[in-house]
């Protein structure tokens, strides 16, 4: 879906390919199961391929076996988003900006949603109740927050707490190859995934550059009005490059001393903590919480930009009468 979006509103993107590799013979199990799991998810194209195969693609490249999967790309995200927008205001859409949801209430089978000015949220005070300005009474609500979308149905008065799952955060952050003159790979690569995420993968963008991340940094003690206003440290700290090099050298032995720039930091929204296995999106309608017109969109972290048309597609084709 994404890709056919792309070509049709002319947004810049690019076929590459992914290659997740195995790095010693004691993950070369968790590559098959990524493959049968890909095959059962209907992912076009996957190949398990020979570390000398692999090497062909990618001299620069040291694994015992990888995974090939030639339908992965890249895409600009800020022309992507910038054409939904447009896309959405011209079927009339409504963006408020500078306004916040901060709860709602349910009276009968309809939800009134509590809505704020946000520059009245940046002075609250904690000890007193945040009283909204503006109450809506919408036909559907989809809680479609990301880093809020658990504190804020937790602020549903009326929606059973059993429902909402626990939510917690992770940082993870990139650093960028300072020589860009020798762009070592032409595919994205990926390690085998790790406790929290993905591993330090290679992440490519349309313009050359290459970017290493990201890695999980576990964030607690964040209260819900820090998370609906973004509150979140987004520094990208130089020494975490110290424990970034052994990881990337694991699959790009190459990599020369120094040549690591600190680039950005991302917060993930997940619904699995440290050592806990990893927990799927949750998109959450009345058949789970009982409350008609309210759909939760839960956990919806990587790869959430890729499936956001598909995700969508589902709601609207679900919920929406």
């Amino acid at each position: 879906m994404l890709y056919k979006y792309c070509s049709v509103h002319n947004i810049p993107h690019k076929q590459i390919g992914k290659l997740i590799v195995a790095t010693g013979a004691s993950e070369i199990p968790k590559l098959d199961d990524l493959m049968n799991r890909g095959i059962q998810n209907g992912v076009d194209g996957l190949r398990k391929i020979e570390a000398s195969e692999a090497k062909r693609m990618e001299p620069e490249l040291q694994c015992v076996k990888a995974l090939l999967s030639p339908a992965s790309g890249i895409v600009d995200t800020h022309s992507l988003m910038l054409s939904l927008v447009g896309e959405a205001e011209s079927h009339r859409t409504t963006f408020s900006y500078n306004t916040t949801v901060i709860g709602a209430h349910l009276e009968g089978n309809r939800i009134y949603v509590h809505v704020s000015e946000t520059k009245h949220l940046e002075n609250w005070n904690v000890r007193n109740l945040l009283h909204p300005e503006l109450v809506l009474i919408p036909e559907l609500v989809v809680n479609s927050t990301g880093l809020s979308a658990t504190a804020l149905a937790n602020r549903f008065d009326g929606l059973h707490s059993g429902v909402v799952p626990s939510g917690y955060y992770a940082r993870g952050c990139y650093f960028t190859l300072s020589n860009t003159r020798f762009r070592p790979f032409n595919h994205l690569i990926y390690p085998i995934p790790e406790d929290g995420g993905l591993g330090v993968h290679v992440t490519l963008d349309l313009d050359g550059q290459v970017r290493f991340g990201p890695d999980v940094e576990w964030i607690e003690g964040i209260d819900d009005i820090s998370s609906f206003l973004n509150r979140f440290d987004y520094s990208v700290c130089v020494n975490r490059s110290k424990r970034f090099y052994p990881e990337i050298r694991k699959y790009y032995p190459n990599l020369k001393d120094g040549s690591l720039e600190p680039g950005y930091a991302g917060i993930r929204p997940k619904l699995s903590g440290p050592r806990q296995s990893p927990v799927d999106f949750l998109i959450q309608g009345e058949d789970a919480h009982g409350v008609p017109g309210l759909v939760n969109l839960f956990g919806i972290e990587s790869p959430g930009l890729t499936s956001s048309l598909a995700i969508a597609e589902h709601i609207a084709s679900r919920y929406l009468k």
